[in-house]
């Protein structure tokens, strides 16, 4: 096959605004760079230099601006597309006492709406200027860009579904969010899912066809010298470690996991739940480990890096991941991948592919607390699941996965 050009728009892109989309968003574009595909990936914002030599980031920012094109709705919002409602409250109060930025890693501006809106008006340009055989789209903030670039190039446009409105918010989903959706599924020759789960909600609840929707799972990358070794207990640790990494979001579960965790303490006293992550429920879950009188096993950790979040996987005795509505899970892979046990719930994308793990459905706490306390209790079934979970890494990979989202764009043209 032979080159295919690609003019790719995307949200994140790990380092910079590096949650899951954006982690995934490089590791896809890395594989499909190494089966011969040039990509062109355009961020709204670059706000610091960056070095990528397989392929051209492109800084939409730096594109002049037609501001008579302009067409948005005044709604103050950040740029980020997972703030919940009382997050936004709580930036809101922040950004108007500061004036600056209200946490680290926002880089974006003030208006949500109006940013997506001036991005897709840059597409205009950026399609005429950018040579490209395909237009692939991350997510609803891009799609309005991608349509644009369509409409300029006429070249085949497929987008990639990382999670719905209605997954996002468990089943609440903003009205305009919606329509974003919606309009690029529409406008899309081809859309990519990343689980069955997430193809079930967008022919559900958009109305859309599902021979147009081809199903792709995420993947982590293993090295091809990976190994590590079954650990024994250390003894001078005094307590067993179950770890929760996300957004402190209803569609991720984390306080089923603290009543469960309740539940552990009362037969197992020597363990500490770790919840890594920020997000509009982080107080409610601080009062409700208060009523549940755990808050001496329970730790609140706030956002991590990388590199703590590497560490955290490889302190942990057992990673839970009991998500509401999840539709992939990329945490699960990462634990995996650093040699720790995994519950998940089984309303999990991740689900559909690892086998490996312990499986639960997010309300069933008590059965949560039972397979928590057996991983805890019993070394041999945690190291089983250490060391056949790499198998189901082994063979879901971003190699494999891209070479799909190559063979789409194959198809297409």
């Amino acid at each position: 096959m032979g080159e295919i050009k690609v003019l790719m728009f995307g949200w994140e892109y790990a380092p910079i605004v590096s949650g899951g989309l954006g982690v995934v968003c490089r590791s896809l574009s890395q594989h499909l760079a190494r089966h011969n595909a040039r990509i062109t990936f355009v961020l709204p914002k670059i706000p610091r230099p960056m070095d990528v030599d397989y392929l051209r980031l492109v800084n939409a920012e730096d594109e002049e601006i037609d501001e008579t094109l302009l067409k948005f709705y005044e709604l103050p919002a950040f740029l980020t597309p997972y703030l919940t409602e009382k997050e936004f409250q709580q930036y809101s109060s922040l950004w108007k006492k500061k004036h600056t930025s209200v946490v680290d890693e926002e880089i974006y501006g003030w208006n949500l709406f109006e940013e997506v809106a001036r991005y897709a008006v840059r597409a205009y340009k950026l399609a005429q200027t950018i040579d490209h055989d395909i237009i692939h789209a991350h997510d609803w903030m891009t799609f309005k860009a991608a349509i644009n670039a369509k409409k300029v190039s006429g070249k085949p446009l497929v987008v990639h579904i990382h999670a719905t409105e209605y997954e996002r918010t468990a089943g609440n989903p903003n009205p305009m969010i919606y329509e974003y959706e919606k309009e690029g599924m529409l406008a899309a020759d081809e859309i990519i899912a990343v689980s069955e789960k997430t193809k079930e909600k967008i022919v559900a609840h958009y109305g859309i066809d599902p021979n147009k929707i081809e199903v792709v799972h995420n993947a982590v990358d293993v090295p091809n010298n990976f190994s590590f070794e079954v650990n024994e207990d250390d003894p001078d640790k005094p307590y067993k470690l179950v770890l929760f990494l996300a957004r402190m979001a209803p569609s991720k579960g984390a306080d089923y996991l603290l009543r469960a965790a309740a539940k552990v303490l009362k037969k197992m006293s020597d363990v500490k739940f770790v919840f890594v992550g920020k997000g509009g429920m982080l107080d409610d879950m601080i009062d409700l480990s208060i009523d549940l009188g755990i808050t001496k096993n329970v730790i609140f950790t706030g956002f991590l890096n990388h590199d703590q979040v590497d560490q955290a996987y490889r302190q942990a005795d057992l990673f839970v991941m009991p998500s509401v509505a999840e539709p992939f899970g990329i945490t699960a892979l990462e634990a995996i991948r650093n040699g720790t046990p995994v519950l998940m719930s089984k309303q999990s994308g991740a689900s559909e592919v690892i086998q490996n793990c312990l499986k639960v459905d997010f309300w069933d706490i008590d059965e949560m607390a039972n397979k928590i306390l057996a991983v805890l209790s019993h070394g041999t079934l945690a190291d089983t699941l250490k060391v056949n979970g790499i198998r189901d890494l082994e063979r879901i990979t971003w190699d494999s996965q891209s070479q799909r989202v190559l063979d789409i764009y194959q198809r297409l043209m």
